[in-house]
């Protein structure tokens, strides 16, 4: 089903529209009351669909996160949703850039409703305290001299879901103690989104200290499951290739991909 807009009522009612369009994207949407993935309708389009055209969810029945893990979300509740982007200035050592200005929308937008305790669990996560909040999915086609020809960025925010599964998760609402206007949410980070992504090629530095200043567990050590063994240390930053870097307590640093370390 396509509509060119986002309806403000939390029923997400395709007939009622209200977000105004920002100027970097075209803004036109797709809304699915299911799907298999708002990543897999968005690859459909990709190459075909305008830069900021948007795909939202009510529901996934195979919704996708890293590392070929599953997202799983009440129907209705929550934020399910992914754009498409063609950012073919950007090279791909340079890749993980989109990955820090989606978290770093997120955060944003996020933290005027919970000013404590949250954070960005690299390399992908939303995280309230100790729970998953949200979780972030690019997938990217490699253009000419390696650059990046398109790019999917999905989104999975819990907002009103109030049970889950797991003890490790929670919602917006749990947090707050009251459900959230979801499309007037959308509209936020959406129109924050746009401005990082104006950022990107000129505040690169920047953006990747103000990444790592919000990082979880960024502060004292940790024990983290590695390649190389259970390992005490301390974060020291994401590197370029979008490595989290971390120092044991004789200084020794070592460097890992998201495959290879997973915090304890």
């Amino acid at each position: 089903m396509f509509i060119d807009h986002i309806p403000m009522d939390d029923a997400f009612d395709p007939f009622t529209s209200s977000i105004q369009p920002n100027p970097l994207f075209d803004r036109a949407s797709f809304y699915y009351k299911s799907c298999s993935s708002t990543n897999d309708m968005a690859q459909k389009q990709l190459l075909h669909a305008a830069e900021g055209t948007l795909f939202i969810a009510e529901h996934q029945y195979k919704g996708r996160g890293q590392r070929g893990n599953s997202w799983t979300s009440e129907a209705g509740k929550n934020l399910l949703f992914s754009f498409i982007l063609y950012p073919e200035w950007l090279t791909v050592d340079a890749v993980f850039a989109l990955n820090i200005i989606t978290s770093l929308t997120i955060y944003d937008i996020v933290v005027a409703y919970l000013p404590k305790e949250l954070s960005i669990k690299w390399p992908n996560d939303i995280y309230y305290a100790d729970q998953k909040l949200g979780g972030i999915l690019i997938e990217t086609q490699i253009g000419a001299c390696h650059t990046i020809k398109a790019a999917v960025i999905g989104v999975g925010l819990n907002v009103n879901q109030l049970h889950f599964e797991s003890s490790t998760c929670t919602s917006l609402a749990i947090q707050r103690g009251a459900s959230l206007n979801r499309p007037l949410l959308l509209a936020h980070i959406m129109d924050a989104f746009g401005g990082y992504y104006a950022q990107l090629q000129n505040s690169l530095n920047l953006l990747w200290k103000k990444y790592t200043d919000v990082l979880y567990r960024n502060r004292g050590f940790h024990t983290f499951a590695t390649i190389h063994g259970p390992l005490e240390a301390r974060i020291v930053t994401v590197n370029r290739l979008g490595e989290l870097v971390i120092a044991t307590r004789n200084g020794r640093q070592y460097c890992y991909k998201a495959k290879e370390i997973a915090f304890v």
